[in-house]
């Protein structure tokens, strides 16, 4: 059993559900094999001990494997047979994967918006430099501040305020009800993302 076992993090159902789940699955079948080689049933298990979802399909499983083979990322290396049960087939993981993991968890930083959609990376931090990491994400830092600056200056243009007036009561309460607690999200996320930074620059200290 690898170290990412017992590993608890938190919050992270519904990310799981959402598009990032099957590239962030991936990932995490990279960086066990990157540890050590594994068979599907067993990494499965382990991400479902180590992540707080009920639980996954086997198709979808699979699927990453046969994917991530298809792209030359793993290659089995040997059949496991023991009586009276299923055939295990072992994987591990290729210069390609190895490749392909560590840029795409450096890419992960440049894009990301949510410090969750991180976690996976984050946890993986062994496979980077973290300083390169950080470099990206004070940059995505910048972005977002940016792009929610935009927003409340548009927020509050005359020409919206005037739309917004022409709306009920009620819709004027709901809407500012929403913007609250965007703009209370959004600040949240970005100190949790400057605290990250923090993070990635102090962990080799």
């Amino acid at each position: 059993m690898t170290e990412l076992n017992m590993i608890k993090f938190k919050g992270l159902k519904n990310f799981y559900l959402k598009g990032e789940f099957l590239l962030s699955l991936s990932l995490f079948i990279l960086g066990s094999l990157a540890d050590e080689n594994s068979h599907p049933y067993k990494l499965k298990k382990i991400l479902l001990d180590a992540l707080p979802i009920n639980k996954m399909s086997e198709g979808k499983f699979y699927y990453n494997f046969e994917a991530l083979q298809k792209k030359g990322f793993i290659e089995p290396v040997e059949s496991i047979q023991k009586e009276n049960r299923p055939n295990k087939t072992l994987y591990r993981i290729t210069q390609d994967g190895r490749h392909f993991l560590e840029q795409e968890i450096y890419s992960s930083y440049k894009k990301v918006s949510k410090v969750e959609d991180l976690y996976i990376s984050i946890y993986l931090l062994k496979y980077i430099d973290p300083v390169k990491a950080a470099f990206f994400l004070e940059d995505a830092i910048k972005q977002e501040k940016k792009r929610w600056a935009q927003y409340r200056e548009t927020k509050n243009k005359e020409e919206i305020k005037k739309r917004l007036a022409l709306l009920g009561e009620k819709q004027q309460k709901s809407v500012q009800f929403i913007s609250e607690h965007a703009f209370s999200q959004a600040e949240q996320n970005i100190r949790w993302m400057e605290k990250l930074l923090t993070f990635l620059k102090q962990i080799d200290d």
